[in-house]
Parts: C-alpha cells; sequence; structure tokens
C-alpha cells in the first residue's frame, strides 16, 4: 500500500483528499506546513509521494521542498497552488517536484499523477537493479 504525506493548512482540503486517497487504498498522513511535515518525516516510516501546497504559514512549500531535495530524501513530490506563477512553477521543477497542480484539485487529475508518479519510481528503481553502478561510477 503506498503511503502519502499530505501537507496543506486547508483543512477542508486535506480531508476530503485524505478520504477519497484511502478509499483508493493509499496510506495517508497530514501535516498543516512544511515544518510539521519534516517532524511527521522523521517520526515515520518513508513515504512514496508528498502532496504539498506552496503557500502555507510557518514553512511554505518550497522551502519545504528544499529541504526534503537537500536531506535526500527518496520520495516524489506532487505540488499543489492557487497562486501559481512561471517562477514558481520552475522553481519546484528544480528543486525535484514530480509534477505542479493548480487548485481547485481535481481528483482525477491527482489520482492520475499519482499514479504516474508511482509507475515512473518503479521504472526508476527497475532501472537500477538492471543496470547497477560499474566499479568506476562508485
Amino acid at each position: 500500500m503506498p503511503r502519502i504525506l499530505i501537507v496543506d493548512d486547508e483543512v477542508k482540503l486535506v480531508k476530503k483528499l485524505k478520504k477519497l486517497l484511502e478509499k483508493d487504498g493509499f496510506e495517508i498522513k497530514t501535516a498543516g506546513n512544511g515544518r510539521e511535515a519534516l517532524e511527521v518525516i522523521r517520526a515515520s516510516d518513508p513515504f512514496d509521494v508528498i502532496i504539498s501546497d506552496i503557500r502555507m504559514e510557518e514553512m511554505d512549500g518550497l522551502t519545504f521542498l528544499k529541504q526534503v531535495h537537500q536531506d535526500g530524501l527518496d520520495v516524489g513530490v506532487i505540488m499543489i497552488t492557487g497562486y501559481g506563477d512561471m517562477d514558481t512553477f520552475l522553481e519546484s521543477l528544480y528543486f525535484g517536484a514530480f509534477q505542479y497542480i493548480q487548485k481547485p484539485v481535481h481528483y482525477d487529475t491527482l489520482l492520475e499523477t499519482i499514479n504516474k508518479l508511482l509507475l515512473d519510481r518503479e521504472r526508476e528503481r527497475k532501472k537500477k537493479r538492471r543496470h547497477p553502478k560499474s566499479r568506476k561510477e562508485r
């Protein structure tokens, strides 16, 4: 069962996504901002996917994404926002976000993105198993 962390300060959205994703077989944890999300990550088993809002109090989504990137966590990140612009989009991709979705979030689009992310990650794992690093790369 894939594990997903939802990071957003919009309580109604978090509850709705949690309910729908659990119904579709995902294990869900939630956090209200980036700082709280880092605590959840450090206290939990690894996550397969993180869905994070960009604008939040205490620690915004981009700062959180940068920390995830800096910590070298092996997790796919989907950024969501109601206040998107091209700079934010590019910055989130630069720091490793898999996808960037505008609010309002359409569940079918989010689910499709999650499944694509999980499939891509599985392909990467298989590729690494088939082609281990040569002695020179180690």
